[in-house]
């Protein structure tokens, strides 16, 4: 779905040859149905990525294709923050209405549509047109924010910290809300600094460092790095649970596999098995 081929995003300054670069041969794929995370601190590149990635920036150097082709319009990428930009007194219809036109008059082929319901029973906001967006719990401004990229139909979703202002619970409520999306075919793209944030999410993860994607040659995945009080005896009792479970030093490690860290505990729980520590963390495949 979208293809980034030694991508090279330079900042503005004196002169194209002089300026710094934010992005530096950056390659990396996402496909259709797939969600990849992009982790990193801050200042890293992250957000130029997604905004190369939605076709609004164009590349200094490199390639990007999205379904094969060299520009977006048959993807229609989507780029997305954690809330709505419109007015807080707006009402999650009228913000949704209002974006609908905008995308009409940026792109004729994409229509209002004419209920909003369907769309935002697929984002779990039934029964919450009428609510104003000042008045939406971050959850619920993050759903309104997903609704209206999908007013767009997109093939291809950049979420830019989308987990921002989101508690534990909730993160993982709107992790599922992006799932469910990349299950209709949707290639979902989240840029992100706390690579617990995904844990759960994402199927694959890279990560940016000064510009550079320092994974993208090789396949990762979350696990669940576990300090347990008695780890030669817990971890015999933990294996016939978690068969995927390996040792880490002086720590225990299971792979996430699409789950969130929550019920790998409740096993260690229910195990008699006491955690003193769980840390989230990159693992090769």
């Amino acid at each position: 779905m979208l293809e980034l081929r030694g991508v090279v995003r330079r900042a503005p300054g004196p002169s194209a040859a002089a300026a710094a670069p934010v992005l530096q041969g950056c390659t990396a794929q996402v496909r259709a149905g797939e969600v990849v995370a992009v982790t990193g601190a801050a200042a890293a590149g992250k957000s130029t990525l997604l905004l190369v990635a939605a076709g609004r920036l164009p590349p200094s150097a490199g390639l990007v294709r999205w379904a094969g082709h060299p520009g977006p319009g048959a993807v229609r990428p989507q780029l997305v923050g954690p809330r709505p930009w419109e007015y807080g007194m707006l009402t999650v219809r009228q913000a949704l209405a209002f974006h609908a036109e905008r995308l009409h008059h940026e792109d004729p082929g994409c229509l209002p549509p004419a209920r909003f319901v369907p769309l935002l029973a697929r984002v779990g906001l039934r029964g919450a047109a009428r609510a104003r967006l000042g008045a939406l719990a971050p959850l619920d401004q993050l759903r309104v924010v997903l609704a209206q990229a999908l007013l767009a139909d997109p093939r291809l979703l950049c979420c830019d910290e989308p987990f921002a202002f989101l508690g534990p619970s909730a993160r993982a409520e709107g992790a599922g809300v992006l799932r469910a999306i990349a299950r209709g075919g949707v290639a979902v793209l989240v840029a992100t600094r706390d690579g617990a944030a995904v844990a759960g999410l994402a199927d694959r993860v890279v990560r940016l460092t000064a510009g550079r994607l320092v994974s993208a040659g090789a396949r990762t995945q979350l696990a669940l790095d576990l300090a347990v009080a008695q780890p030669a005896r817990d971890e015999r009792r933990l294996a016939a649970r978690l068969p995927s479970l390996t040792r880490r030093g002086r720590r225990l490690r299971v792979p996430l596999a699409g789950r969130s860290p929550e019920p790998i505990l409740a096993v260690c729980r229910e195990a008699g098995v006491e955690v003193r520590g769980s840390q989230v963390a990159e693992a090769p495949v």
